[in-house]
């Protein structure tokens, strides 16, 4: 056998030793910290949450999803933690609720849309101001009382604590019965809010017939103090 073919062998013999070791050898893997982090998907814009449905999907561009979900449903707590009567938290989880950008002028955080319902503006919601509560108190008084923002007790109401002058002229809850009757609502509900009455002591002193007239409306019997 000459050398050359002797010198094949040899490398063939050391190849197949060499395969045994190596081929043996466990594979590596990339250790936990140098992988990239399991990322859940952002949740849905369009969602259900305590009975109340939401879509605030034309929130999508001005904010992060779970963002604009956290702050609506922080909006829904502050209404459904005030015991409201069934029949009363029910209707206002029936009205539809949607979110999207505020323009970007100064405004309010919300709007009632009668025939559609109740618009909040996801960059001015407030966790400590229960604006979505205003929205449904708008939608209560268009849907429930005897025609409407033009209910006639609502209307008087209304007079009566503008000519009173306790109020500045420009007070928002002067301006409409609509706003009247969120506002007073509000405060009588929700206990203390930022604007006038601002609260449900002062509403009960300043207007006693319209503490009395809420009351009735939404606690029979058993009036909030």
């Amino acid at each position: 056998m000459n050398r050359r073919r002797l010198g094949v062998i040899g490398l063939a013999v050391l190849a197949c030793a060499l395969a045994g070791p190596l081929a043996a050898q466990p594979v590596l893997r990339v250790p936990p910290m140098f992988q990239l982090p399991h990322r859940p998907p952002p949740p849905s814009l369009a969602f259900a949450y305590r009975g109340w449905r939401v879509d605030a999907t034309a929130a999508a561009r001005v904010q992060p999803a779970a963002r604009t979900v956290r702050q609506i449903e922080a909006q829904i707590d502050l209404v459904e933690r005030l015991n409201l009567r069934p029949e009363v938290i029910g209707f206002m989880r029936a009205q539809p609720v949607f979110g999207d950008a505020a323009p970007g002028a100064p405004g309010e955080a919300v709007v009632y849309q009668p025939g559609r319902g109740i618009l909040l503006h996801v960059r001015r919601l407030d966790p400590r101001k229960p604006v979505l509560l205003y929205g449904a108190l708008e939608a209560f008084a268009a849907q429930r009382l005897p025609g409407g923002f033009d209910n006639p007790e609502l209307a008087d109401l209304r007079r009566q604590a503008a000519s009173r002058r306790v109020w500045p002229r420009d007070a928002l809850m002067l301006q409409s019965n609509d706003q009247f009757f969120a506002l007073t609502g509000a405060a009588y509900l929700y206990g203390a809010i930022t604007r006038e009455p601002y609260t449900r002591a002062d509403l009960k002193k300043t207007e006693p017939q319209c503490y009395r007239w809420l009351a009735n409306l939404f606690d029979p019997g058993r009036p909030r103090v």
